[in-house]
């Protein structure tokens, strides 16, 4: 037992945990997570917390920096689309997109052939339908295996998410279309950042996989903590007892009613929502 014992801290990873954008302005590659980061949170789980991390990115491109933290439950991967256990190397949750999806995805990639489209599969290959700038930065920033293809025919099935990425006013022109289908209406579809539009099924956001998480391990959702950044990360704030979001965040996370605001992803976000725990929880 210890004073974070019934807590559940959970953090994004690009731009909370890690200052991805600052770095990639200066022509930096993010390598690690920070000591200071790294010492906060084994401190927080050495006192009986539950940590883990809840991310964009898919159980593979995250595993490189999953080593160097201190998780003690499976982490929530692909913007809620799964739940992964590093400690075993399996998926605890898998969501799938409904039947719907390949059709609906060729017909939105054919209306707008200007925007990429990224297709996960479980065996961790990245199907990319027209390759953009976008993308490619997404590659060289997450160092995912991605397979071009000319038609969603040439990618295997099911699929747990699917990202857009375009400029931002092609995206929000996309997301309108995409509203108007069969798949608009059993996905969840949320900005990831501004270039980035991201699908998973029905009901699979990173909020409701840390609950499941939570009932899993038997703890109350009343100590429910989640920090992030982007709009993605709405459901989790929202769920949370106790949520935080660094200074970089967006407006409508810095907005949120019961955020509390901590220093910029560079300056060790995870270290000061530690501390302000510390605090609460101290007698």
């Amino acid at each position: 037992m210890g004073k974070f014992s019934g807590l559940l801290l959970a953090s994004d990873f690009d731009d909370t945990l890690v200052p991805t954008s600052a770095l990639r302005a200066q022509g930096l590659s993010v390598h690690g997570v920070s000591p200071e980061n790294c010492a906060a949170l084994t401190y927080f789980t050495e006192n009986g917390g539950r940590f883990t991390i809840s991310t964009g990115r898919s159980a593979a491109t995250f595993a490189p920096y999953a080593a160097q933290l201190p998780l003690n439950v499976p982490a929530v991967v692909s913007g809620g689309g799964a739940l992964y256990d590093y400690s075993t190397g399996r998926y605890c949750i898998l969501t799938h997109l409904p039947s719907c999806a390949a059709a609906d995805l060729a017909t939105l990639a054919k209306r707008f052939p200007d925007a990429a489209l990224e297709l996960y599969h479980e065996d961790e290959t990245v199907w990319v339908l027209h390759p953009n700038p976008w993308s490619e930065e997404h590659r060289r920033t997450t160092h995912s295996r991605m397979c071009p293809v000319t038609s969603l025919d040439q990618v295997a099935l099911p699929l747990h998410k699917a990202l857009f990425e375009a400029p931002p006013e092609q995206l929000q022109a996309l997301c309108s279309a995409l509203r108007a289908t069969a798949l608009g209406q059993a996905c969840e579809a949320v900005f990831a950042s501004p270039h980035m539009l991201e699908l998973t099924a029905r009901g699979a956001d990173k909020g409701a996989m840390l609950l499941h998480l939570m009932d899993w391990f038997g703890l109350r959702a009343s100590g429910l903590c989640a920090v992030g950044d982007h709009q993605n990360d709405l459901p989790m704030l929202r769920a949370a007892r106790y949520a935080f979001a660094p200074e970089n965040a967006v407006a409508e996370i810095r907005s949120l009613p019961g955020i509390c605001l901590v220093c910029a992803a560079q300056d060790h976000a995870l270290q000061a929502v530690v501390a302000n725990l510390d605090q609460i929880f101290s007698p």
